[in-house]
Order: structure tokens, then C-alpha cells, then sequence
């Protein structure tokens, strides 16, 4: 495929530079393909440049949504590889609510999915679909829990059902665009027909185990007018790498050759494999009980998966133990690599310090500040953290980078006027900066005292120590 660059889309706009869009024509076709704006902020854009625009910046992996108040959005991937660019739409997890389940307990399920939150970095991760399974075949149960999990939650929801019947009649109940879940080659016929007689906003999963099947099933649903298409290759919980295989193949088949019947997005069922271990011995199986090795699989099938282009995942299971490694992989895969994970520079204050809190300097990379805060207040330390601008960089890099500096140092307590709310000059750095030392206390008269090498063992070294270091500078300082 031709790469597209800023000059192709500039080509096709007015030209006229007014910036009623904010921009100059130029940066606003780069900011077209970086995706950071709309082409309708341009109001003298014609028609037919518009659809020439569309499609030179739409993904090759079409961007799939479904949901009502909030909304998944998959795919809208363009490269391979995140290092090429970046991905835009982290994987979104679904997790499983069966109908069989009593009302109260349904209701229970799904509140507790939505309200599922734990934060890194300072980053809240959530979950983001309810899979509503219809296990018990019965459409009145299966509507019934659908009407429970709309009213108790806000949610995106996934309609999982082979029953016919039960789709017909959950969608007339639905209230949102949901995800149905799912058709294979033998029922996509009438399922198409389904969505057609209801007319009905939906997104439909095409299931299969063999890569030309779904692309035939793809084909088949945009001839019918359904564009908003999600593929499922099998999961074989026996041979998971067969379904990592056919996930790869399905992603360079969109962008690499450019075939738009597998530019779809992609949904994996780890909850497969979760099922699979409670009735087989799975590798962890010696080491932990029955229910635990399975949770340990479907959290080791779903990381596999996440590092293979799922751009969906459905799991069973809610434990906060299995839930934060699929979380933090899916954060760390979805980070821009272009961008520097930094937090605003300044002055924290860390408990409720005074005049005679310690002063201590770290870096502004954001994975540094939330590890430095989040132990300081689990330890109940007390003090006055700087935050140098070291363009993202943690202690060690920024230390080798030159980031980490006297000029940076004295620049930063100027600003922030620390000198003011302290009636001492000690700055503690952290071990990894100690080489720094000598030019930090020559460009900025602070005596620098070298603290610990990890920021979970400050706690015990200001008890040990601080008391002790104060007194020693004023002792020295007295005149």
C-alpha cells in the first residue's frame, strides 16, 4: 500500500490558509493525519475532496462502535508495529453476565464490572462491555436480563446468544447499539435477515476458524449493508498459537495488502480457555486448586492475545489479581512511544508539610512520580517534592541524559519559591543521582544529601535520619 503523507491531503484542501480551522492548511493536514482533528472544522472543504480526504486517512482496520451513553470503539489501526506510530483504540474487555443468574445477582454482576477501577500512573482502567450470555436458551430470560443490565448500568453491552429467537426478541428490547455475538457461516443468512426485519443499529462478530471463511462472511455482510463488522477467529484453548496466527494474518492481510474485507477489527474469547481449564489440567494446575489455575490461564491466554492485535477480549473472571496484569499490558501497549509519559513539573506537597519538611527532587517521567507518591503516602512520609522537568525521563536516563542538572535544579526552586515556605537549604536526592550532587549545591547553594536508591525505602530512611541532617546544617549554618 502508498503510504500517505501531509502532502497528499494538502493537495486537496482550499489552500487558503485562514485558519478557521486553527491551523494553516500545511499543519492542518498533518494534524488530518495524525488524526488529532476533524476535516469538518474546514468550512470550504468541496464534497468531493472531502470523500478523497476520508479515504486517504480512514485505517486500513475500520473503526467498529457500539454501546448508548458510553461507547467501545475497536480497531481504526494503521500499522503493525506501535513503534511505526502508535495503536489509537486500546482493546476493550467484556466481561460475561449469564441470564441464568437471579435478578438480584445479575444486577450485582453487572454493577460490579462497571464499577471495576483501579488506577496507575494516573490512569483509572476500567472495563468497558457486559457480555449478557443467554446459557439458559430461554429469550423471556434472556430479555430479562437485558432490560436488568441496562437499568442498573450505563454500560456497552454485548448481546451473546445462537438462539434465533432470543436475538429477535432482545432486540426489540434493547435500548442501545449493541455488539451481537455471533454469527457463523451457517446462520448468517438469517441472522442478516434478523437485523434487516428489525432495523436495528447493531455490530455484528462473524466467528469462524479458518481466515477465508471470515472474509467471505465480511464480504457478504457489507453486500447487505452491515459495514460495522468484528472477526473472530476461534480460540483452540489446546493450540492458542493457531488463533494468535490467525489474528496476525488477518492484520497484515488490512494493512499490509490492503484488503478490505479483513480490515476489520478483532475479537478473542479468552473465556474459552477459562472454561477449558476447569475440566482439564492446565500448566499452573500442580501449584494452585482448580479454580485458580484456570483464572491463571484465561489472564495468561488474554495477555498472549492482547500482544497479538485483539482489539476485543471476553473473560469470565473479576478478580482484581487476574484483572491488573490484562490492564497494565493493555496501558502499556496503548501508550504513544512518541510521546513521553510526563507529568506537570512544580512543587507536590506530600502529606500536610511545614517549614520543616525535607525536601526531595525527582523526575517529572509520570511512571517515577506515581511509583514516588504512591509509596511515600503507603509510608505516611511528609515532605515537599520537586518535580524537575526532565522531559519525561526517569532518574537514571535523565541523570545520563544531562537532564537531571544544577541549571534544571536552580531554575526549579526559583520558580516554585520553595525557598519561602522552607527554613532550611537541604535538597535529598535520590541515589541514582548522586553523581549530581556537586554540580546541583554549586548551581544552587542548597546542600544536596544523597538519600535511597528506591522510593519505598525513604519512609524509614527520613525516621533514621532527617532529624539528625537538619540539625547538622543549622549546627553548620548558624552564622
Amino acid at each position: 500500500m502508498k503510504k500517505v503523507n501531509a502532502m497528499d491531503i494538502y493537495k486537496l484542501l482550499p489552500k487558503r490558509n485562514c485558519k478557521k480551522c486553527g491551523y494553516t492548511c500545511m499543519a492542518f493536514a498533518t494534524k488530518l493525519l495524525e488524526r488529532e482533528e476533524s476535516l469538518d472544522k474546514c468550512p470550504f472543504l468541496t464534497e468531493e475532496n472531502r470523500k478523497k480526504i476520508l479515504e486517504l486517512i480512514s485505517p486500513p482496520v475500520r473503526e467498529v462502535s457500539f454501546g448508548g451513553k458510553k461507547k467501545v470503539v475497536l480497531g481504526g489501526e494503521e500499522v503493525m508495529y506501535r513503534y511505526q506510530k502508535t495503536f489509537f483504540n486500546p482493546t476493550a474487555i467484556g466481561v460475561d453476565v449469564e441470564d441464568t443468574l437471579t435478578e438480584e445477582e445479575i444486577r450485582e454482576r453487572a454493577k460490579k464490572i462497571e464499577d471495576f477501577v483501579f488506577e496507575r500512573t494516573g490512569e483509572k482502567l476500567k472495563l468497558d462491555f457486559i457480555v449478557i450470555r443467554n446459557k439458559s436458551q430461554d429469550p423471556e430470560k434472556f430479555v430479562k436480563a437485558i432490560k436488568i443490565v441496562e437499568e442498573a448500568t450505563e454500560m456497552p453491552i454485548c448481546l451473546a446468544t445462537n438462539n434465533l429467537e432470543s436475538l429477535k426478541k432482545a432486540l426489540d428490547v434493547v435500548k442501545q447499539k449493541p455488539l451481537i455475538y455471533s454469527a457463523t457461516k451457517e446462520n448468517l443468512d438469517e441472522i442478516l435477515k434478523i437485523i434487516k426485519e428489525k432495523n436495528k443499529e447493531v455490530a455484528l462478530v462473524l466467528s469462524s476458524g479458518d481466515v477465508k471463511e471470515l472474509k467471505y462472511m465480511a464480504a457478504k455482510c457489507l453486500v447487505n449493508g452491515l459495514e460495522d463488522v468484528v472477526l473472530e477467529p476461534y480460540l483452540d484453548p489446546e493450540d492458542v498459537f493457531n488463533t494468535v496466527d490467525m489474528n496476525v494474518m488477518i492484520r497484515r492481510s488490512a494493512i499490509e495488502r490492503g484488503d478490505k474485507y479483513l480490515g476489520f477489527p478483532i475479537l478473542n474469547c479468552p473465556i474459552v480457555s477459562y472454561v477449558y481449564a476447569l475440566n482439564n489440567p492446565v500448566p499452573p494446575d500442580e501449584f494452585f486448586s482448580k479454580e485458580d489455575s484456570a483464572k491463571i490461564y484465561e489472564a495468561t491466554v488474554s495477555a498472549t492475545l492482547l500482544n497479538r492485535y485483539a482489539d476485543a477480549l471476553i473473560i469470565h473472571n473479576l478478580d482484581i489479581w487476574e484483572l491488573m496484569p490484562i490492564l497494565t499490558l493493555r496501558q502499556a501497549i496503548y501508550t504513544d512511544p512518541r510521546k513521553p509519559q510526563e507529568v506537570e513539573p512544580g512543587l507536590y506537597p506530600i502529606g500536610n508539610p511545614d517549614e520543616n519538611s525535607p525536601v526531595i527532587l525527582t523526575t517529572n517521567f509520570s511512571l517515577t512520580f506515581y511509583t514516588v507518591t504512591g509509596d511515600f503516602e503507603k509510608d505516611n512520609v511528609t515532605c515537599w517534592l520537586l518535580v524537575m522537568d526532565t522531559g519525561g525521563k526517569a532518574v537514571d536516563v535523565s541523570v545520563a541524559g544531562g537532564q537531571y542538572n544544577g541549571e534544571n535544579a536552580k531554575k526549579l526552586i526559583e520558580e516554585t519559591g520553595i525557598a519561602e515556605k522552607v527554613n532550611h537549604r537541604i535538597i535529598i536526592l535520590p541515589a541514582l543521582a548522586a553523581s549530581t550532587r556537586g554540580d546541583i549545591e554549586e548551581k544552587t547553594g542548597w546542600t544536596c544529601v544523597v538519600g535511597t536508591r528506591d522510593s519505598s525505602q525513604v519512609g524509614e530512611f527520613l525516621r533514621k535520619n532527617w532529624d539528625r541532617i537538619l540539625k547538622e546544617w543549622r549546627e553548620k549554618n548558624k552564622s
